[in-house]
Order: C-alpha cells, then sequence, then structure tokens
C-alpha cells in the first residue's frame, strides 16, 4: 500500500530552532508595475473574455405536504466524467460553484493569491502547533501570489521587449557610431531624445518590470526557505502523533498512529504550491494526488464522523470526515474528485470504510483521489500521517 509515499526522517535543528522564534512577517509585496512615473500597466497579452454574472434560478417550489424521511438527492448531478459545468448557478448541496478555466485568468489578475477551490472554514490559531500551521498556510499563499504576480509580470517584459523603441534605436546607433552627429536629422533626434523622459520609452518600462521580477524572485527564494522550515517542524510533529496508539473510549475515534492509506494508488502529485494542471494558474495544492482508475474504492483513513459529502466547487464529489483530535488540534481528512458518495453528513465511519469511489469530477484532468490531512481545518502534508 502506497509503497511510494515516503519522507525523508529527520529534522535540521536550526531550522526547528528558526521556527520555535516563529514565522517571519509578511510585508506586503509591492505591486509589480513601474514606479518610476510609468503609465498604468497594460493588462496581460491574453485577456480572458468578459464575465457574465450568473444567472440562479429559483429553486421549485416546495409541495404542499411536508416531505417526509430523508431528502430526495437533487436531479442534476455533477457529471462522472470530468467535464466541468461553467460558472453559474450554485449547486443546491454545496453551495460553491466551480470556477470555469476561463474564468480562472480573470479571478488570478485580479487577486493573485486568490484560491480557485473553495476551502472549509477554520479554528481559530488558540495553541502553539495551531500558530506554526496557520503561519504555514500564509506563507504557502504568499508563494502562489508571488508566482502568479512574476508570472504575470515576466509576460509583461516579454511583451515590452517586443515594442519597438525609437530613443534606444537612437542611443544604439550613437554608441556604435553608426549614426553621425553632423547629420542634422540624428542631431534633431538626438535633441528629442534628450526632452523625452527614457521612462516613458519601451526600454524604461523594461528595466521597471526587470526590476519588479528581481525583487519579486528575492523575496520568493526567502519565502520558500520559510515554508521548508515549517513544514519540517510540522511533519516532525506529525510522526510523533502517529509513532503510537493512545486508548480511547470512543471505536470510532482517532487513537494516535498512522493513519490508513485511502487507496492503493500512485503518487503523482504532492502537497504544496503548484502550477495547476486544469486552470494553468499557481494554486495551492492542499493535498496529495493518488492515481487509480475510475471505480477504485476509497477508504476511510481513520473512523470519525462525516461532516461533508456532496458536490464542493473544483473539488468535484467531496467527503471530508472529522476524526477528533490530535496534536491539540481537530483532525480531518478530505476525499475530492469522487466519481460516487456513499456516505451521508453526520455518519459515523470505522477505518477502513468504504466511503466512496474514484473519479474525476470538478477541476481534474484524470481519474484519481486528491486526499487531504487537515488540522483545525487547514492542510498539512499528508504524507508525514500515513
Amino acid at each position: 500500500m502506497l509503497t511510494s509515499l515516503c519522507l525523508d526522517a529527520g529534522v535540521d535543528a536550526a531550522a526547528a530552532q528558526s521556527v520555535a522564534r516563529g514565522p517571519l512577517p509578511l510585508p506586503p509585496l509591492p505591486t509589480p508595475s513601474v514606479s518610476l512615473s510609468l503609465p498604468p500597466a497594460k493588462p496581460p497579452s491574453v485577456t480572458p473574455p468578459p464575465l457574465k454574472p450568473p444567472t440562479v434560478k429559483p429553486p421549485t417550489a416546495p409541495p404542499t405536504a411536508p416531505p417526509t424521511g430523508r431528502p430526495t438527492p437533487p436531479k442534476e448531478t455533477p457529471p462522472a466524467n470530468g467535464t466541468p459545468p461553467q460558472v453559474g448557478p450554485t449547486r443546491p448541496d454545496s453551495g460553491s460553484p466551480i470556477v470555469s478555466p476561463g474564468s480562472a485568468a480573470a479571478i488570478i489578475d485580479a487577486d493573485p493569491g486568490a484560491d480557485l477551490y473553495p476551502q472549509p472554514p477554520t479554528d481559530p490559531a488558540v495553541t502553539p502547533q495551531a500558530r506554526q500551521v496557520a503561519a504555514l498556510t500564509d506563507v504557502q499563499h504568499r508563494i502562489q501570489y508571488l508566482h502568479n504576480i512574476l508570472a504575470r509580470t515576466r509576460a509583461d517584459l516579454t511583451r515590452v521587449q517586443r515594442e519597438p523603441d525609437p530613443v534606444l534605436q537612437l542611443l544604439t546607433a550613437l554608441t556604435t557610431g553608426a549614426a553621425p552627429t553632423s547629420d542634422p536629422d540624428s542631431a534633431t533626434a538626438l535633441a528629442a531624445a534628450d526632452s523625452v523622459n527614457v521612462v516613458d520609452t519601451a526600454t524604461g518600462r523594461a528595466a521597471a518590470l526587470s526590476a519588479a521580477i528581481s525583487s519579486g524572485q528575492g523575496e520568493l527564494t526567502h519565502r520558500q526557505q520559510e515554508e521548508t522550515r515549517l513544514r519540517q517542524e510540522i511533519n516532525r510533529r506529525a510522526r510523533l502523533t502517529t509513532a503510537a496508539a493512545r486508548p480511547s473510549r470512543k471505536p470510532a475515534a482517532y487513537r494516535g498512529g498512522p493513519l490508513s492509506p485511502p487507496l492503493s494508488g500512485r503518487l503523482t502529485s504532492r502537497f504544496g504550491t503548484r502550477f495547476d494542471p486544469y486552470y494553468h494558474r499557481w494554486q495551492l495544492h492542499a493535498g496529495v494526488d493518488l492515481a487509480a482508475p475510475t471505480g477504485a474504492p476509497i477508504l476511510a483513513a481513520a473512523g470519525g464522523r462525516v461532516t461533508r459529502a456532496g458536490w464542493y466547487g473544483g473539488y468535484g464529489n467531496y467527503t471530508c470526515i472529522d476524526h477528533g483530535r490530535a496534536d491539540g488540534q481537530r483532525l480531518s481528512t478530505c476525499y475530492g474528485h469522487q466519481s460516487r458518495l456513499l456516505v451521508s453528513p453526520g455518519q459515523q465511519v470505522r477505518t477502513g470504510q468504504l466511503i466512496g469511489r474514484v473519479g474525476s469530477t470538478g477541476a481534474s484532468t484524470g481519474p484519481h483521489l486528491h486526499f487531504e490531512v487537515r488540522l483545525g481545518g487547514r492542510p498539512v502534508d499528508p504524507l508525514p500521517w500515513i
């Protein structure tokens, strides 16, 4: 089971001491626009089509007699073939519509740190462990922000570098001696160049964009190092938590020890910020992806109570199970992109119980299980827990 799910053991002592002092502050990154009296930055070269406001149809009037028993599931079910619906009416079982690929570009342009996937509610970070996990989430979203900003700024720089720049051409000619200064035309052009603000030329804009890229790349490297330190400490604590089981009066609750693998599958994508293969924008990948054929059984990683089972935006058919507390925080596991849901909210499940089937629903490019471990509602790397 999951022979490829392994991590290098050990923690760098210096990294742990750095974590103990708390995460570094997150100063705001100046918008990578031209700061030297440049005109407003132009939008990216590829402009997404304008978004049409969703038209939500009012629900059908209920029958005169109140229904009895379990509510009948809606007739409209998420597609099993992984083809997502466009942004539109909210699905009645989720409250979270899926973001279409065409809309993702506009959303990220407006907010490079935005989540294209819905995120469950989080608990207040009142313990040192919880504050550490919250700091990791903040740093990862900052990394996502920087990646998206840098990608957009590099695209702007490429476009600006292709623009003709008469001042650059003149300066190049004068530097190489190709244009004699005695030429009346050259002298006129030189006088014109002296009266032009070079910053407002393609050369000036390229220089400003290059400086912004250099600054953003420097912060990105710093944040990635900070993320590594936080993850090492959080993973170390996870391995201590899973080292031994503890007695419990509730047989369905988590009693320590490693979580049970949800299925036997090949690890295809790890936890952390990545270039999303569906939206083609940088996003925080809140779990790990395990490749498996459509219909493969998904098993509960631990006993607990089902808190969510339904359609949840880009996660498609999504199940979350509350397992109690671990390391002083609420421990839950979540399972995305299922083809079938076999449990319902409020249901108690046992470790290894069948809860669903592998699929490719939501923002998915093929059949697989998206598996998450969350502490206090915030995602952490699942691998040290399995």
